[in-house]
C-alpha cells in the first residue's frame, strides 16, 4: 500500500479545517436503494452515498458518468478519454478488469437494469441532464441485487414542476467539445413527463478520438388512481466513436495525444445504436402491503473495429483476424416485489420479497478488418455464435426493530444463471453451463444517540462469467491455430464481506461517515491470457479487498459548503495462480496488486454560494495514488492530484431562468494518465488525461 502522500494529507487538513464547526444535512437524504423503500440514509446499515441534482447537472460538462461520481468514496470512475470504451467503474476493487462497460457493478435507471443477466452492464444510455439524483450502494447489502453486485448504481430521472418547462442548454468547450440539446417537463393534473434530447460531438483529447453521441431520454408518470401509480421509461443512444488505444509508456512520454499503434491504419472504432423501454407499475393495496412490477425490452446492435498488432511487411499490413465484432443483443426482464409494513408483537417490522428474472440473447459475427488506411473493410471471418443468459432469482429481505436504539436486518437471495454459446457453423460450440447460488446478508446497527449510529453487516455474494469472458479459450488466444473451444468451465465467483461503520451528525451542519470493509473472494475471474484483441480469463483461487472509507460534508454561515471523500484501499492476490504472456506461463503471486485499483483517493470540495443562488464558485481537488496496470505488476501509473475550479450565474428575466457555467479542469496543467488497459497484449497500458482545459455552458428555462 503506497505511503499516505502530501497531495491526499494537504486536501484532507484544509477541508478538516475548514469543516470545523458547520453544518450539512445529508445523513437526513431520503434513499430507497438499500432496502427497496423510503428511508433515510441515516437509519440504514449500509454505505450508501446520495450524489444530488446540482451536483450531477450543474458546473460541469455532463459528458460522463465520471464526473458526478468522483465525489463517491469507495468508487473509482475512470475517464478513459475514449468513447469507444466506457467509464473504467470499480466498486471497492471489483470490476476494475472489465475489458469494455461496467462489470461487477448493477446499474439501474429509475428502477430499470441497465446490467442484463450475465452481470455485464452499460452506461453510455445515461442521460445526466435529466438525472434528479444518483444513489451509490456498496459493501454487504448489494448483494441482495444478485449477479454481479459488488456495488449498485442507481439513477433516477427528475420529477417535473407543476406546469410547463421547456429547457434549450448548449455547451462548448476544449478539444472540440460540443453539447447542446432541449429538455421539456411537465405536470399537468395526474401526468408528469419528461421528454430530453441532446448531442455531444469531440474531437477528442487525443489523435483519433473523434466522437458523435446522441442521447433521447424520456421519463411518463400517471397517477392512474391514489392507490395506483403508472411509469414508462425509455431511452434511446447512437454512438459513433474512433478508438485511439491505449500508449506504450515510451509512447505516452513521447507525446501523450496521440494514438496507439496501428490505430489509424485499422481504424479503430465502434458504433452503437441502443433503444430500450420500461414499465413501472406500483399498486397500494392497503395501509400495509404495496405491490411494485418493472418489465423492460431492449434491443442493441454494437460494431467495433480493433487494431491488429504486427508491424507492416514491405508496407503492407495483415489482416486483423476477427478484427472486427458484430453484436447484435436483446435483452428484457422483470422485476416483481412485494412490500410489507407491520409490527412482530410490538416491533415494526419492514418486509421486502420478490421475483427478478431476465434474458439476453446475443448474436455474435466476427470479421477479418483488413487494414487499408483511413476506412478498413472487413471480411468475412469464421466466428457466428448465438450467445444467451438467462437468470431467475427469488429474494427476501426483513429489517426489524426491537427498540428505539436497536435495527436489525437481514436478507437472502436464491439465484439461478444459465450461459449458454452455440456455433451456427462448423467452429466448435462451446456449450453451456448454470450457476447456482444462496447468498444473503445480515446486520445490526445501534443508535449511540439521536446524532450517531454504529453498524456491522456480513454478506456474501457471486459473480458468474459474462457472455463475453466465455467467449474465447486461453489456448486459442495464446495460439489461434489450436482453435477455440470456449470457455464454459469458469466458474462464479465468490465473496465473503464484512464492514463496520460509524455515521454522525456531529453539530449544527456538520456530518461524517467512515466504513471500513473486508472482503474475500473465492475463483475470482481475472485474466489468463491476452493477444491481438482477445481475452481469455482464469479463476484465480483467493483474492482480498480491504480498505476504509470517510466522508464528510458541512455548511455554514449560509454562504459556505465543504465535502469530502477519501479512499484507502488494498486489493491484491491472495494465492498464486498461473497466467501467460503470450505463450509464457508466469505465475501471479500472492500479496500482487489487482490492476487498474489505485490504493487511495480523495475528493475535496470548497464552494461559496450567495444566499439567493445567484452566483457560486467552488474549488475541487481530487489527488490519486499509483495503480499497476497488469497482474504481474510490473507497469504502473504515477499518483497525482489536481485542482479544478467552476463558477455558475443565474439570473431570472421575466418568465425566463437563465444559468452560466464556466469549468477549468487540471487548473495547473499536470500530466498524468487517467486510466489503464489491464493486462494489454502489447503493453499498451496507458490512457493519458488532458492538461488544463475547460467549458463553457448555458442554459435558459422557460416555465408557462
Amino acid at each position: 500500500m503506497a505511503v499516505f502522500f502530501p497531495p491526499l494529507r494537504l486536501t484532507a487538513l484544509g477541508l478538516c479545517m475548514a469543516s470545523a464547526g458547520v453544518a450539512a444535512q445529508t445523513l437526513d437524504d431520503v434513499v430507497i436503494t438499500v432496502n427497496r423503500v423510503e428511508q433515510r440514509a441515516f437509519d440504514t446499515a449500509a454505505s450508501v452515498t446520495l450524489i444530488g441534482r446540482d451536483a450531477v447537472q450543474e458546473g460541469q460538462a455532463q459528458a460522463n458518468l465520471s464526473e458526478p461520481l468522483a465525489r463517491v468514496p469507495g468508487l473509482f470512475a475512470l475517464n478513459r478519454q475514449n468513447y469507444a470504451q466506457d467509464v473504467l467503474i470499480s466498486s471497492r476493487g471489483f470490476g476494475a478488469n472489465s475489458a469494455f462497460g461496467a462489470r461487477g457493478i448493477k446499474i439501474y435507471v429509475d428502477g430499470i437494469p441497465g446490467t442484463v443477466a450475465d452481470g455485464q452492464g452499460q452506461i453510455s444510455h445515461i442521460d445526466l441532464a435529466s438525472t434528479e439524483r444518483i444513489e451509490v450502494l456498496r459493501g454487504p447489502f448489494s448483494v441482495l441485487y444478485g449477479n454481479s453486485a459488488g456495488g449498485v448504481i442507481h439513477i433516477f430521472t427528475e420529477r417535473a414542476k407543476p406546469g410547463t418547462e421547456i429547457t434549450p442548454y448548449a455547451e462548448t468547450g476544449s478539444f472540440g467539445l460540443r453539447k447542446y440539446g432541449v429538455k421539456l417537463t411537465g405536470e399537468q393534473g395526474t401526468l408528469n413527463y419528461l421528454l430530453d434530447a441532446g448531442h455531444l460531438h469531440t474531437d477528442g483529447y487525443r489523435q483519433h478520438s473523434r466522437t458523435d453521441r446522441d442521447n433521447q431520454n424520456a421519463r411518463l408518470g400517471l397517477q392512474v388512481s391514489p392507490d395506483t401509480h403508472l411509469q414508462i421509461v425509455a431511452n434511446k443512444l447512437s454512438l459513433d466513436a474512433q478508438d485511439p488505444l491505449g500508449l506504450t509508456a515510451a509512447q505516452w512520454q513521447k507525446d501523450p495525444t496521440q494514438a496507439g499503434t496501428n490505430a489509424l491504419v485499422y481504424d479503430s472504432r465502434k458504433s452503437v445504436d441502443q433503444a430500450q423501454l420500461g414499465l413501472g407499475w406500483s399498486q397500494r393495496l392497503d395501509g400495509q402491503n404495496h405491490i411494485d412490477f418493472t418489465p423492460y425490452y431492449g434491443q442493441r446492435k454494437t460494431r467495433q473495429y480493433q487494431a491488429g498488432s504486427a508491424a507492416a511487411v514491405n508496407g503492407v499490413y495483415a489482416a486483423a483476424a476477427n478484427g472486427v465484432i458484430d453484436l447484435s443483443r436483446e435483452f428484457y426482464g422483470m422485476d416483481a416485489k412485494w412490500t410489507r409494513k407491520s409490527q412482530l408483537h410490538t416491533m415494526p417490522l419492514l418486509f421486502v420479497g420478490g421475483i427478478d428474472s431476465n434474458w439476453v440473447n446475443d448474436h455474435r459475427l466476427t470479421f477479418n478488418n483488413n487494414a487499408g488506411g483511413v476506412a478498413a473493410a472487413a471480411t468475412a471471418s469464421n466466428q457466428d455464435f448465438d450467445q444467451t443468459a438467462h437468470n431467475l432469482d427469488v429474494y427476501a429481505q426483513a429489517e426489524l426493530r426491537p427498540s428505539e436504539q436497536w435495527s436489525l436486518s437481514g436478507g437472502a437471495r436464491r439465484s439461478q444463471t444459465k450461459l449458454g454459446s452455440v456455433s451456427n457453423n462448423a467452429a466448435t460450440s462451446p456449450g453451456s453451463n448454470t450457476y447456482n447460488a444462496t447468498t444473503g446478508v445480515l446486520s445490526a446497527q445501534y443508535d449511540l444517540n439521536e446524532r450517531s449510529n454504529l453498524y456491522l453487516a456480513y454478506g456474501s455474494g457471486f459473480d458468474t462469467p459474462t457472455l463475453n469472458q466465455i467467449a474465447y479459450s486461453t489456448a486459442f488466444v495464446r495460439s489461434p491455430a489450436a482453435g477455440n473451444t470456449g470457455n464454459i468451465g469458469l466458474q462464479a465467483a465468490t465473496t465473503k464481506q464484512w464492514e463496520l461503520g460509524l455515521k454522525s451528525k456531529l453539530g449544527t451542519g456538520l456530518a461524517a461517515q467512515v466504513a471500513w470493509f473486508s472482503a474475500d473472494t473465492r475463483n475470482d475471474i481475472l485474466v489468463s491470457a491476452s493477444n491481438a484483441g482477445r481475452t481469455a480469463y482464469t479463476n484465480a483461487p483467493q483474492t482480498k479487498r480491504q480498505g476504509i472509507e470517510l466522508s464528510a460534508q458541512a455548511e455554514w454561515a449560509g454562504r459556505w459548503q465543504a465535502n469530502l471523500a477519501y479512499t484507502r484501499l488494498n486489493a491484491q492476490v491472495a494465492q498464486d495462480y498461473t497466467s501467460y504472456q503470450g505463450s509464457t506461463a508466469v505465475v501471479i503471486r500472492s500479496g500482487n496488486r489487482i490492476p487498474g485499483v489505485p490504493g487511495q483517493g480523495v475528493f475535496g470540495e470548497l464552494l461559496w454560494r450567495q444566499p439567493d443562488k445567484a452566483w457560486e464558485a467552488a474549488l475541487e481537488t481530487r489527488a490519486v495514488t499509483d495503480m499497476v496496470a497488469n497482474d504481474t505488476n510490473t507497469a504502473q501509473t504515477n499518483a497525482y492530484a489536481l485542482v479544478n475550479a467552476r463558477v455558475v450565474a443565474r439570473q431570472q428575466y421575466r418568465a425566463w431562468r437563465v444559468t452560466e457555467f464556466a469549468r477549468i479542469d487540471n487548473l495547473f496543467n499536470r500530466s498524468y494518465v487517467g486510466s489503464v488497459i489491464v493486462n494489454q497484449a502489447n503493453s499498451q497500458f496507458y490512457e493519458p488525461a488532458p492538461g488544463r482545459n475547460w467549458v463553457l455552458g448555458v442554459k435558459a428555462s422557460l416555465l408557462f
